[in-house]
């Protein structure tokens, strides 16, 4: 039997394979697929389920299929599914053009000279609450 704890860890990491999957709907499978195997099986099934890019939704996972076989020996567990960029979805994350354009048109000197010297300019807080009083005190 599942417990609440392992279907809500299962359930989150397999939305980072599938992030178009709502949270929801992974544990409402999940708990539908308990009684078809250990925590172990039914989290190896929805994996290889995330892996189908076919698979529409986490539904299929309490029905019969090929996410409730093991892979061959030496053969791949889940098929790679490739990140696409947050703010450029038409590109993949680790190869993003727009990303790479962006961070090659920024002044990387600059920007931290301007920090620091905004953080220079920034008041120190006090050492002690009773230089904080003090403080106070002088405020008013």
């Amino acid at each position: 039997m599942m417990t609440r704890a392992q279907a809500v860890a299962i359930a989150t990491a397999v939305q980072q394979v599938r992030p178009e999957w709502d949270h929801p709907g992974i544990l409402a499978a999940l708990h539908a697929a308990q009684g078809m195997g250990s925590p172990a099986e039914v989290a190896a099934a929805a994996f290889r389920l995330a892996g189908d890019l076919k698979a529409r939704t986490p539904g299929l996972l309490p029905k019969p299929g090929s996410h409730w076989r093991a892979p061959a020996e030496g053969g791949p567990t889940v098929s790679v599914i490739a990140t696409r960029c947050g703010e450029h979805p038409a590109h993949l994350a680790r190869a993003c053009p727009d990303c790479a354009a962006e961070v090659a048109g920024v002044d990387h000197a600059a920007h931290a000279a301007d920090l620091r010297s905004q953080l220079r300019a920034t008041p120190k807080p006090p050492a002690t609450e009773a230089d904080a009083r003090t403080a106070r005190k002088a405020a008013r």
